[in-house]
């Protein structure tokens, strides 16, 4: 695999967290994975193709809840669930 300076720039990014460069790499790719499973999934997307992820939900920062520095993470998100539209107007 060749790091050209885009992928160099994310992976620095990711080990400012604490976490090594595995687990760096294993954080990012079950992230995306998952990302890609739920759309497959939920029928967002056909099986197989690539799905566009446009856009992401950060939980607010809590300093007592924050990870052990350097901990990889384990959970993927949960799938963005449309809102229900409101009928017509009367």
């Amino acid at each position: 695999m060749k790091v050209d300076a885009r992928l160099y720039a994310d992976l620095e990014t990711l080990l400012r967290t604490g976490m090594n460069m595995s687990d760096a790499l294993r954080t990012a790719a079950a992230i995306v994975a998952g990302t890609y499973r739920a759309a497959w999934e939920t029928g967002r997307c056909p099986d197989g193709v690539r799905p566009t992820i446009t856009r992401y939900f950060i939980e607010a920062y809590d300093a007592g809840q924050e990870p052990v520095r350097g901990a990889v993470q384990t959970t993927v998100p949960t799938p963005y669930r449309e809102r229900p539209t409101a009928g017509p107007t009367p």
